[in-house]
């Protein structure tokens, strides 16, 4: 009876378990297909001949607040946009004006000054 008892706790946790799923796939021209999830975590991926990715991956951080990033490479570089990735603070009016005043003097003084000398003319 103890034996049928283990039995039993043994399947229903094998049927129990969480189902991984893993899919990838190429060819040789160099394309690519990637699915990758887990519970709580996915990535997908795909790349073409020419080298070029786009892609993404989600996760539950520890609070259980759900994390997304999206991403691109190529000869651009690679490119990620995502919830938890930051992105360049603006700058003001006042900010930007202050910029291109100062930027202004400093043309200025650079067409004020004298020309340096050329020691070695290539």
């Amino acid at each position: 009876m103890n034996t049928l008892i283990v039995l039993a706790i043994c399947l229903a946790a094998a049927v129990a378990a969480p189902i991984d799923s893993v899919e990838v796939r190429h060819d040789t021209l160099g394309n690519y297909n990637l699915r990758f999830q887990v519970p709580g975590i996915s990535r997908v991926e795909d790349r073409d001949a020419f080298g070029n990715v786009n892609g993404g991956f989600s996760y539950y951080d520890d609070l259980g607040i759900l994390r997304q990033t999206h991403f691109t490479s190529g000869v651009h570089g690679v490119h990620a946009v995502g919830t938890d990735i930051p992105v360049p603070v603006q700058d003001t009016p006042e900010v930007a004006r202050a910029k291109a005043e100062h930027l202004a003097v400093l043309n200025a003084a650079y067409l004020s000054s004298p020309p340096s000398p050329h020691f070695f003319d290539f």
